[in-house]
Parts: C-alpha cells; structure tokens; sequence
C-alpha cells in the first residue's frame, strides 16, 4: 500500500496518497509510514498536520535510542 501511495504522489494525486497513508498508519504506524504521511501533508499545504506526525517520528527515535540503554521512554 506504501508503494501505491508513492505512485499516487508521483502522479499528483495527493489526496488519495493521504488517504491510503491513514489507512495504513492505522495498522503499520512505523517511522517511515509516518514520515511519508507528513510528507504528502507538507504537499498539501497541511503544515500543522505534518509537524505532528514529524514529532511522532522523532520521539519514535528517541524511545528506541532510550530503550536500547534501558531508560524511560519519552512520552
């Protein structure tokens, strides 16, 4: 589905891009799933929404950094 998405944004179809994103961060919320959301977002002109998944991601990166010296994570 990420693929397609991709496909879809290359053609400029950002909406359906965005769509099938949503979809699939429902169940594959990873780093790069994330990112590719924020991406489409920042496309669109959706700035405040893309900052938000942006942050996600990066916290994603600082509980797995914190994790591996087994320290709290970041909330």
């Amino acid at each position: 589905m990420r693929e397609l998405a991709k496909a879809f944004l290359a053609q400029g179809k950002k909406v359906r891009a965005a769509a099938l994103m949503l979809n699939l961060i429902k169940t594959e919320p990873t780093p790069e799933n994330l990112e590719l959301l924020a991406d489409i977002y920042m496309r669109q002109g959706l700035f405040d929404d893309a900052a938000v998944l942006y942050l996600r991601v990066v916290k994603m990166g600082l509980n797995e950094a914190l994790d591996t010296r087994g320290n709290a994570a970041v909330s």
